[in-house]
């Protein structure tokens, strides 16, 4: 890791600040690697505005937060809902800068579906490989996305480092929303400890795949002290009533 528990902190609380310095006289900003922005994801308008109602729902009349999307297992639409919700809360006001952090160090897909590299990521600069970058889009850049970047160490040792050192504290210090896409939690178990730090963990479990079972081991994981949201993705109906009584 590149340094100690508090020096990690205060790293990375000025590297976001140097990440997201505000457009300068050219009205250029500030990005690593060349990248000119992020590319548009092909999630659809119809797929947002089935976001949209269960986002509302969830923080309310809050106006900044930690959103942390996790899953039992892979192929349960965890990782488009994760990006459908920062791109909406984007757009909730002329000053919702929000953030997209790629926590899914085993198999990330954001940098793929906003078309850019992959790396550095996250998990490049936990590790002590390479500097933050972050890349900035929509209509008025007020989306931001970290993406997962290359993982060369254990991932258990990555998520413990994340939350011992407090780390989702400076990104909540530099945006009002963070929401973070974590790695399917029976794969990745240690992932939990960071959900149990955000104000809203959401399982995301798909219609006709995920099974009982799946989502209660999952939601043990997070701890029973933690209220946890479920969203259905692949389904055009509402919540079953035994999904809400297991939640």
């Amino acid at each position: 890791m590149i340094v100690g528990p508090t020096q990690l902190y205060e790293a990375l609380c000025a590297d976001l600040a140097a990440a997201v310095t505000p457009p300068d006289s050219n009205g250029s900003l500030r990005r690593y690697g060349g990248e000119r922005a992020l590319g548009v994801p092909c999630l659809g308008d119809a797929f947002l505005d089935r976001c949209r109602m269960p986002l509302g729902r969830l923080v309310g009349l809050a106006d900044r937060g930690v959103i942390s999307i996790c899953s039992a297992r892979r192929q349960e639409g965890r990782s488009s809902v994760a990006a459908a919700f920062a791109i909406l809360l984007s757009r909730r006001s002329a000053e919702s800068r929000a953030l997209l952090l790629d926590m899914d160090v085993t198999n990330g897909s954001q940098a793929d579906m906003h078309a850019v590299a992959p790396s550095p990521g996250i998990a490049d600069y936990v590790e002590g490989r390479d500097r933050l970058r972050a890349v900035v889009g929509g209509p008025n850049k007020q989306f931001w996305l970290i993406t997962a970047g290359t993982r060369l160490g254990d991932p258990g040792t990555f998520f413990h480092v994340v939350a011992e050192n407090n780390l989702l504290g400076a990104f909540r210090g530099q945006f009002h929303w963070v929401v973070i896409d974590l790695p399917p939690l029976l794969a990745n178990p240690e992932a939990a400890t960071v959900a149990a730090q955000t104000d809203w963990p959401v399982m995301v479990g798909r219609h006709r795949r995920t099974t009982l079972a799946d989502v209660r081991a999952a939601r043990e994981l997070i701890g029973e002290e933690k209220t946890a949201a479920f969203l259905m993705t692949g389904d055009r109906t509402r919540m079953p009533g035994w999904i809400r009584r297991l939640l």
